[in-house]
């Protein structure tokens, strides 16, 4: 199914993603989570990755409404009328890491849809470095299992995705991979590619006509690779409230995107967005819009701790 970032289904779109990616904010861990990377500001305090600047966290961002619990997870979200649930281990405790104590998130049935995040890794700077994510749909049965791992480079930013996805829909059992490459230059975003095969299907690429300065590591959703924005709520929970590391160090003016379909070229677009931002009086993003052809799209943001 071809992917865009249609103003007119983007507020949809983001919105019920967001609605799991919440979801996965305060994951369990695994084994050597430093494997993918341990590079951050520093050893993460309990429940709190080291992306979160002076402790303020993103409370609202892009249709998501999340509230913490005192050590710094995940107490519950809410997206579109949608509860997230986290469950943690019974270990959860005092001198307790809880950031690696969480055990699954499930999503309150939407319609016929289910969702269920689980075995999350992370590295030491507090930053998701594995999970898996089930979907199902008793209506149209169709089910779909991915398997993430993530790399880091030395600033603590996200550098590579890898994916394995399988599941059945209505044409029948499938089983595909894929990664995703983030390209910087002195810490600021340029470019991001989603491949499969060696075949570059997705390309985003940021433009800075001004030195906007993300003061608190944001990560909104048109920061994501929009394959991932689209499709996976439960990653967008992770960038929102700083498990996917830290962000670019200044904020894009404009972002385009360009689709290339090998098995048909006439399907190939490129699409162009500007982006405006407001900022609070602690430099933090209050509102941020997308706007094509006239057409715009804003989205509020709250914060902890000021």
């Amino acid at each position: 199914m071809k992917k865009k970032f249609e103003l007119a289904n983007l507020s949809k779109n983001l919105l019920y993603c967001v609605c799991f990616s919440i979801c996965a904010l305060n994951l369990t861990a695994c084994d050597d989570d430093d494997e993918n990377g341990t590079q951050g500001n520093g050893p993460a305090p309990i429940g709190i990755p080291s992306s979160v600047v002076d402790g303020v966290r993103a409370t609202s961002m892009s249709g998501v409404d999340v509230t913490y619990n005192e050590d710094g997870t995940i107490k519950e979200a809410e997206v579109d009328g949608n509860t997230l649930v986290f469950n943690y281990a019974s270990s959860r405790a005092i001198k307790v890491d809880p950031i690696r104590s969480l055990i699954s998130i499930t999503s309150s049935e939407r319609e016929s849809e289910r969702w269920i995040a689980s075995d999350f890794a992370f590295n030491t700077s507090g930053f998701v470095t594995a999970y898996k994510l089930k979907y199902t749909d008793t209506d149209s049965r169709e089910e779909m299992n991915i398997a993430y791992t993530f790399n880091y480079n030395a600033d603590g930013q996200m550098q590579k995705i890898s994916m394995k996805t399988d599941g059945k829909d209505d044409e029948g059992p499938y089983s595909e991979s894929g990664e995703i490459n983030y390209t910087y230059n002195n810490k600021v975003l340029e470019k991001i590619e989603t491949k499969s095969n060696n075949i570059t299907y997705c390309s985003q690429t940021y433009e800075y006509t001004q030195a906007i300065k993300n003061t608190y590591n944001a990560m909104p959703l048109l920061l994501l690779p929009e394959e991932l924005a689209s499709d996976d709520c439960v990653f967008n929970v992770f960038a929102i409230t700083g498990y996917l590391g830290n962000a670019g160090a200044n904020l894009p003016t404009a972002m385009t995107i360009k689709y290339t379909y090998p098995e048909d070229s006439s399907e190939n677009s490129t699409e162009r967005y500007n982006l405006s931002y407001t900022l609070n009086e602690n430099n933090a993003i209050s509102s941020y819009t997308l706007s094509r052809y006239g057409e715009t799209m804003t989205f509020p943001c709250d914060w902890t701790n000021f």
